[in-house]
């Protein structure tokens, strides 16, 4: 997989920065709501999503497979703020033209990282609590407590996350697994899209 910023053949360009560029940053976690301004056309000034950028949570998609469920959370992570962590190995590669068109013109505006492995990311972010979205939790995103900064880590669309890198984690007491609840029988699973959007709102709400 190259590891150079690929070219724009839609309306936004497609920029990610590679996660061990992280090891050389502070990773700096802002524990009050910065105060939020404004300019003229109502549009919030930059130097304010620069700090909600270290106050929301981070998104952490574990080897996505369908590169418009990846492109439309990337839009989202722009539309709130929100770090998004991309993890290897992926079911497609991160030129494709299918992920640049669901995050349409929104790409540049994303603050994301590739990174190699489940290993490699945790080694960035390693003083940050770990929020498995999955199966098997005891609380729902609306019962949790969720904190500045937290990991809000997703599962590949297929298989999930593997129940190693979860056990290990919560074993450590910096992990916690939140589940949304679903009340038909009949339905398997939620789009990770549509998942992810939900537990991203309401963390962000009960900030």
């Amino acid at each position: 997989m190259t590891q150079e910023s690929p070219q724009n053949e839609y309306t936004g360009k497609l920029v990610y920065k590679l996660g061990e560029s992280l090891l050389l940053q502070e990773d700096i976690i802002l524990n009050k709501k910065p105060k939020l301004t404004f300019d003229k056309a109502g549009y919030l000034e930059p130097l304010c999503r620069n700090e909600l950028l270290k106050f929301h949570p981070e998104v952490v998609l574990y080897c996505p497979q369908i590169p418009p469920n990846t492109g439309t959370i990337a839009r989202m992570c722009a539309a709130f703020s929100c770090t998004l962590h991309l993890i290897e190995p992926m079911g497609f590669h991160i030129t494709e033209k299918a992920l640049r068109r669901a995050g349409l013109d929104y790409w540049e505006h994303v603050n994301v990282y590739l990174h190699k492995s489940w290993d490699d990311f945790i080694l960035t972010r390693n003083k940050r609590r770990i929020i498995f979205i999955e199966t098997g939790g005891l609380q729902s995103p609306m019962e949790f407590q969720f904190l500045p900064g937290d990991l809000l880590v997703f599962g590949a669309e297929t298989f999930g996350i593997p129940n190693e890198i979860m056990n290990k984690e919560i074993e450590k007491k910096r992990a916690h697994k939140v589940t949304i609840p679903m009340f038909n029988r009949g339905v398997r699973s939620l789009n990770l899209s549509n998942t992810a959007s939900i537990a991203m709102y309401v963390a962000i709400a009960k900030l």
